[in-house]
């Protein structure tokens, strides 16, 4: 029979030792097994056995923590992909008032008018500054004032989506043109006012806010420049377009 004292040469299994709250493994060599308590002996297994679970439990946190730092850029990614952003389209149209001359007299008279737009469209992504010149060379005066001298047309669009800083920044600065021909001509030269010049006869007032609105190409918000003696009003419509950056 083997003696229990003597399963390994040169080892003597010693258990743990209980002197403080934390174990620890200590060989005490020259003592036998049955030195210890039999208390100590019947608790060692189940607290290697927790350690072990606490430290494997702590190294799968640990694992873990690289895997959140490196899902956290995908997710900013992925929130900045899905960001919403803006650009705009401006349409213009041009009307007569009841009370304009044209009106009056110079019905079904073919005429045409041309202006010049200021336009300040900036935005990180896209940057745009500089003057719009339409022309609008056959018109024919309606027999009405419900009836626009000009349809409403694309004045300009942005073609890159941008963050939302505001709407453009867009005026009329000049309007001309004529109607009729002969003696009942009528000729169209209105400006708008400058500091340190003379009032314009036919003075151009631009910036008249109009009641925002939607149509078939969504919501928008209307300005309108007007003449004073010419009674011609400019609507310039500026839709805003949602897309995504």
């Amino acid at each position: 029979m083997i003696q229990r004292n003597r399963w390994h040469r040169g080892f003597v299994p010693v258990p743990f030792s209980f002197r403080s709250k934390r174990f620890c493994c200590g060989y005490e060599f020259g003592k036998d097994q049955g030195a210890t308590g039999q208390g100590a002996g019947h608790r060692a297994p189940r607290t290697v056995a927790r350690g072990f679970m606490r430290f494997w439990t702590l190294c799968r946190l640990l694992a873990l923590v690289p895997v959140g730092f490196g899902l956290a850029p995908l997710g900013q990614a992925l929130g900045a992909a899905a960001e919403l952003g803006v650009r705009h389209r401006i349409d213009v149209m041009v009307s007569a008032e009841p009370d304009a001359p044209v009106l009056s007299r110079l019905k079904g008279a073919k005429g045409e008018l041309s202006f010049t737009v200021r336009l300040s469209a900036n935005s990180k992504e896209s940057k745009f500054f500089g003057m719009l010149r339409p022309s609008f060379p056959d018109i024919v005066v309606p027999d009405g004032a419900g009836k626009p001298l000009v349809q409403q047309t694309k004045l300009w669009e942005e073609e890159v989506c941008h963050q939302r800083r505001g709407l453009p920044k867009v005026t009329v600065t000049q309007l001309g043109g004529h109607f009729g021909e002969g003696e009942g001509r009528i000729e169209i030269s209105a400006i708008n006012r400058h500091i340190g010049v003379l009032v314009p006869p036919d003075e151009l007032t631009p910036g008249i806010k109009l009641d925002p609105g939607s149509d078939s190409f969504g919501v928008f918000l209307a300005f309108r420049a007007q003449t004073r003696n010419s009674r011609l009003n400019v609507d310039l419509k500026i839709y805003p377009i949602d897309c995504f950056l």
